[in-house]
């Protein structure tokens, strides 16, 4: 059994970063959380988009918000409310709190004096929450407690035969291990339902992940019509894939070879699944990476061949370049963007299992405390939420 060093919380999950965080019930509160964070440095504003107007989509943001909320990453949130959001921030920190067991303060401004008096309480109360913080202690628990989160953003034709296998090699260590994997872009596994259906644990599964594509499919093609076949980005087209199917074939190399047991709606938390499993979500990376954090992840595997340097405000997120080109243009080794270069099995000889193995030795370091490229550099990005009535 594999151990590392994490924050276990009341509820008996595990964090691997231990962040007091600040965040809007809806978009419109979005100048406080600013205000709140500039006052108290410290904590991570969770800047979003979202909010109480979007018809049909209101469960959706309850999910997300209470998922990302008590994700084990986070030790205490300051929640603040307008007040006449379809949600109660209040009656939503509650949730929070009780999912979570984490210190919840919320305020809400037509409430609690108007935004100055909101402000000052919040700064108090987020002072409060980093001193305790800073009393948490790493402790040895097991692999087991790891929910990790898959993800590809800016590939190129080498991303499927370097970088993307090397990740579905951490992904059967971990499951082998007892963890829990996340894989997702639905858009990026349209053509390969037969190969990811007949990997399922059960019928049930089996026809859930058709289901799951065949939607995505239909999706996609409301949206972009006869060039549904070609819904990759120009610079993947430039990194030499040519369509999304080419681009699915690499993609699932990051689910590694064992069975998938289940299929999640986008957000949903992950509760005691233990294996790999899909989570229903678009190919867009900030909005995924904000799903796999919601249902659950604490940490991502993000493979790139173009170089994106996306990373997630309160989730470390390695990143490792499918090929040696780019792994130099955007700053090598030393303090470049990427954590690791796949590239190495083609340039260097490297073999696929040596740099599978160099990858879970990276990824355990992460899990004891080592930041990671983006969270060296602050790029943490903002909380992008997925809505189905924009485009894919």
């Amino acid at each position: 059994m594999t151990t590392y060093q994490g924050f276990v919380r009341t509820n008996g999950r595990v964090g691997i970063r231990n962040h007091v965080v600040a965040i809007a019930n809806c978009s419109c509160a979005n100048g406080l959380i600013n205000r709140i964070a500039t006052a108290v440095p410290e904590i991570v504003p969770l800047i979003h988009t979202y909010g109480c107007s979007i018809p049909g989509e209101f469960e959706r943001w309850r999910r997300i918000l209470t998922g990302v909320c008590s994700n084990p990453n986070i030790y205490g949130v300051i929640l603040v409310g307008v007040g006449c959001e379809t949600y109660d921030a209040k009656e939503m920190g509650e949730i929070i709190h009780n999912l979570s067991g984490m210190p919840v303060f919320a305020q809400i401004v037509q409430e609690d004096g108007g935004c100055e008096a909101v402000i000052e309480a919040c700064v108090q109360q987020a002072k409060v929450m980093l001193r305790g913080a800073s009393e948490c202690r790493r402790s040895e628990v097991p692999v087991s407690t790891l929910v990790f989160g898959t993800q590809c953003g800016g590939s190129d034709a080498l991303s499927g035969i370097t970088a993307n296998p090397a990740i579905g090699y951490v992904s059967d260590w971990v499951v082998s291990e007892g963890g829990t994997v996340l894989l997702t872009e639905m858009a990026e596994m349209i053509g390969t339902a037969d190969i990811l259906a007949n990997r399922a644990v059960n019928e049930a599964v089996a026809e859930k992940i058709r289901r799951a594509i065949a939607d995505e499919e239909i999706e996609v093609r409301r949206w972009m019509g006869p060039e549904a076949s070609r819904i990759i980005a120009r610079g993947n087209m430039e990194g030499g894939l040519t369509t999304v199917q080419e681009k699915a074939l690499g993609c699932i190399k990051k689910g590694g070879t064992t069975p998938i047991v289940d299929v999640l709606e986008y957000g949903e938390p992950i509760g005691e699944r233990k294996g790999l499993v899909i989570m229903r979500g678009p190919g867009y990376d900030p909005v995924s990476l904000t799903g796999l954090f919601a249902t659950g992840a604490q940490v991502f595997f993000f493979s790139t061949g173009r170089g994106n340097p996306l990373g997630f405000p309160v989730a470390p997120c390695i990143k490792i370049c499918s090929n040696s080109k780019t792994y130099a243009a955007v700053g090598g080794g030393s303090d470049g963007d990427m954590d690791l270069n796949a590239g190495a099995v083609v340039t260097e000889g490297l073999a696929p299992e040596e740099l599978g193995a160099r990858c879970v030795r990276y990824l355990l370091e992460v899990l004891n405390g080592m930041q990671t490229v983006p969270e060296r550099h602050g790029l943490g990005g903002a909380l992008c939420v997925f809505q189905s009535s924009t485009p894919l």
